[in-house]
């Protein structure tokens, strides 16, 4: 709205009268146009005149709107304009703008805001030459507002769009004098001609300067030939981005002549660098098209075969004369619907090319898998020319992957499944098992006195019966569960879809039944068995996969200790024990309230530098008559409790307390603690150890150290994986502790990212005497060290151990040969003593 300074002229000197001053104001209200309000604001008193049409844009008449003082205004205004608009008055009326404009938001008499476009200037000033009227008009935007809104989102939602496209959109304009300009472009254009759309809404040369000198030419002259003949514009072409190097593009764009004679192109164009090096390779492989022992065809734009080379006769067995002018539909051998094809070719023609594994029939009607590559080949010009499929028999790979998997996930003499294929399983069965209300056995057999039966005849005779069990198992257990074998004599037995504890103990008693069946061996010998098991049910036993497989095996063992032929249930003393460890549990909780739980810290030796490397802390008990409680008094009660995670918790505090209390004692050392894989995992363990740290002031690196127990309880290893690198973004150290212990030892250090593997302490201690324990030690440092992890050896109870230790390699050792578990107060004492007393007989290798 045009502001009104030519309706009244300046006044500066003298002031006017007031009637003057009205009919002034009547005057200038008057001269606006319908719709548009006007006002006169008299800077100095606050008065403010408005006319009708201003009364009406918010909703009310001249009389509603008595006093009119520039109070209205601020109770009608929006807040956040209202602050914008007196800064704009201010920067007006210090002479930083020509006039004052502002759009404003003012509550309508209905309670809506209505938008105005809020526009004047001081037109009057008193004797001293101050401001004193000023003069202006609203302009009703609101809809004008809502129209832009629409834009607004229209735009947005197009911009999302064209994110997702492969390519990007964008209008050429060639003008009449031969510049050109591209008046609109995604933000993709960089990706393609290394720059933003704001460098070329003006001029293309930015564009036209990166493309590819030997291609520039062909491009031009393209563009003037779409130009002249309005005909659709389509090129392959190089550019050599700036950061990317060379690069192919790919493009089309539809031309229209505009009234000043410029054309407009709206084009897409995407990156085609990927099927330019296709379309070189198709080129190659053109050329060694008769020599190469893949089979080759080549077919029209309509799947008529053209040619095929001496590979395809060989491995179809038909002749070229036999299928030239057919489509490759005689090879189909009716495995594949008309589904797989459809989406095949739906590929190709999206993206030029398509590969997968195909099963095709031989003349001979012999079925057969191939893998197959289809290319679609495009003449000079760019123009689809005809489909190169390549294909090779893959029989001898399927048949060595189905091979390999059965070697991985199947026992070789009696093809059943392993103990791989058997946890995976177990997985997948508890699951269901919670999903749909019901039992779950994990049930652990083994053939009674098989060993002697074995030593007694030839390896042919026992093989024969091993077999001959498992599939006498699998008949009884076919619609009930799966059956692997774990080794020698031993079987394991998933149990599912059962509803009652009844159903499986009368299912484990059938299946003692057909092992107790007599054997009809070779030669018309018959031979009886019997089996023991133990079964452990989930989830009555609400445990990891680990822990049922291991509770099974404690059941069969009870089995074999009440006389074989039996089965045992695990947890028949669970009443009693459960009770011991309530109490327990009530007795721990009381120690974490009432701070009788201590840290002892053991020092852990550098072998290479002769130097104190670490301090394990090790909680304690200690009881109100003054008794020690070991943690292996209490540790395996909390497992799986809430308290396990309280009081792993405090661990962690205690020790960077401690810590940082030896740091002021001039004393820094990394200290290690112990951590469950329960409190590893648990939900908000990353906040609070990053909690714990900030409070302690740990602001080096490799300062704390979490020592990984139980790593028999993990199962999701990506979940665990994802914590531990969380936690190393806080600097944070970890050790695989009591490696070599468990069956999944070398598959935890390969997936865990852990910086340590802590040798089990029995191995260690053993070592001297033990040439298999020795053997064992020696190889873990090999493996550690080929995998880049420091190597601690747990169990060092003698300088003997420390020395075999350091002359096998060993990086670091912890035991009573360097130092017992001492309370906080002796450690800063024990390691000046031992820097002043001990200068490494051991750095040497």
């Amino acid at each position: 709205m045009p502001t009104p300074p030519d309706l009244l002229p300046p006044f500066s000197a003298e002031l006017p009268l007031v009637a003057e001053l009205d009919a002034m104001l009547q005057a200038a209200f008057e001269i606006q146009g319908a719709g548009i309000g006007c006002w006169a604001w008299n800077i100095q008193t606050g008065e403010i005149r408005v006319n009708d049409e201003w009364a009406a844009i918010v909703g009310y008449t001249l009389a509603e709107l008595q006093p009119k003082t520039i109070a209205t205004w601020h109770t009608l205004t929006h807040p956040e304009d209202l602050r914008r608009s007196e800064r704009q008055i201010a920067r007006y009326l210090n002479g930083d703008t020509e006039s004052y404009e502002c759009e404003c938001r003012m509550r309508h008499k209905d309670g809506q805001w209505v938008w105005v476009l809020d526009r004047g200037k001081v037109l009057i000033h008193d004797m001293q030459g101050r401001p004193l009227w000023a003069f202006g008009a609203h302009t009703p935007i609101t809809r004008l507002k809502r129209i832009e809104e629409e834009r607004d989102v229209l735009l947005a939602r197009f911009q999302r769009l064209a994110e997702h496209l492969p390519g990007f959109l964008y209008q050429y304009r060639l003008r009449p004098d031969g510049t050109s300009h591209f008046p609109f472009a995604t933000d993709a254009i960089e990706r393609f001609y290394g720059c933003w759309p704001q460098a070329v809404r003006e001029d293309a040369t930015p564009v036209l300067r990166v493309i590819h000198a030997d291609d520039r030419q062909r491009v031009l002259e393209s563009t003037r030939r779409s130009a002249e003949k309005l005909t659709v514009w389509e090129a392959r072409f190089r550019v050599v981005h700036p950061s990317r190097g060379v690069i192919w593009l790919e493009g089309l764009a539809t031309p229209e002549r505009l009234n000043d004679g410029s054309t407009l192109w709206h084009g897409f164009l995407m990156d085609a660098t990927a099927s330019e090096a296709q379309r070189a390779a198709l080129r190659l492989s053109s050329k060694v098209f008769s020599a190469t022992q893949d089979g080759v065809l080549i077919t029209d734009l309509n799947g008529r075969i053209i040619e095929v080379n001496e590979a395809f006769t060989r491995l179809t067995g038909y002749r070229a004369d036999e299928v030239v002018g057919h489509t490759p539909a005689v090879l189909k051998s009716g495995r594949q619907g008309p589904d797989f094809y459809r989406m095949m070719w739906a590929e190709l023609k999206l993206r030029g090319c398509w590969q997968g594994e195909i099963w095709n029939r031989r003349k001979d009607g012999a079925i057969y898998p191939e893998l197959l590559s289809i290319d679609l080949v495009r003449d000079e010009q760019g123009q689809p020319e005809c489909y190169i499929g390549v294909f090779r028999d893959i029989t001898e790979i399927k048949q060595h992957r189905y091979e390999l998997d059965r070697a991985t996930y199947y026992d070789q003499l009696t093809g059943l499944p392993n103990r791989r294929l058997i946890d995976e399983r177990l997985h997948v069965g508890m699951a269901h098992a919670r999903r749909r209300g019901e039992l779950l056995a994990v049930c652990y057999l083994d053939l009674d006195r098989f060993k002697q039966i074995n030593e007694s005849h030839d390896r042919d005779f026992g093989d024969a019966l091993l077999r001959g069990i498992a599939e006498r198992l699998s008949a009884a257990l076919r619609e009930h569960g799966t059956v692997g074998r774990v080794g020698g004599d031993e079987f394991l037995l998933l149990l599912t879809g059962l509803r009652s504890r009844e159903k499986v103990l009368e299912l484990v008693e059938y299946v003692l039944e057909q092992a107790r069946l007599p054997f009809a061996m070779s030669g018309h010998k018959t031979l009886s068995l019997t089996a023991s098991i133990g079964v452990a049910l989930y989830p009555e036993l609400d445990l990891s996969p680990d822990e049922l497989v291991r509770y099974a095996d404690q059941a069969l063992y009870r089995a074999k200790a009440r006389g074989r032929n039996c089965l045992v249930v695990f947890a028949s003393e669970e009443d009693s024990s459960n009770r011991a460890r309530a109490e327990l549990l009530q007795g721990a909780e009381r120690a974490l309230a009432q701070d009788e739980f201590l840290l002892h810290f053991q020092p852990k030796l550098d072998l290479r530098t002769g130097r104190i490397w670490s301090l394990e802390a090790l909680i304690r008990w200690q009881l109100p008559e003054g008794r020690l409680r070991a943690p292996g008094e209490f540790i395996d009660a909390l497992s799986g409790s809430a308290l396990e995670l309280r009081v792993g918790d405090w661990v962690i505090d205690e020790a960077l307390r401690q810590q940082r209390s030896w740091r002021e004692q001039g004393l820094s050392l990394p200290v290690s603690v112990n951590v469950s894989a329960e409190h590893l995992l648990s939900d908000d363990f990353v906040d609070r150890l990053r909690e714990a740290l900030t409070r302690h002031g740990v602001l080096m690196r490799d300062l704390l150290v979490i020592e990984i127990l139980e790593t028999s309880r993990i199962s999701d290893f990506a979940r665990v994986c994802e914590r531990l690198r969380a936690c190393r973004e806080l600097g944070v150290l970890f050790s695989l502790d009591d490696f070599g212990a468990g069956y999944s030892s070398l598959t935890y250090m390969r997936q865990l990212p852990v910086d340590a593997l802590k040798i089990d302490r029995s191995f260690v201690i053993n070592m001297l005497d033990s040439n298999p324990d020795l053997s064992i030690v020696r190889g873990i440092i090999g493996l550690g060290h080929a995998f880049g992890r420091t190597v601690i050896a747990e169990g060092a109870e003698s300088t003997a151990h420390i020395e075999r230790l350091g002359a096998l390699g060993c990086d670091i050792a912890q035991g009573y040969g360097l130092a017992r578990p001492m309370p906080a107060a002796q450690v800063v004492p024990w390691v000046q003593a031992w820097g002043d007393q001990h200068r490494s007989p051991f750095a040497a290798r």
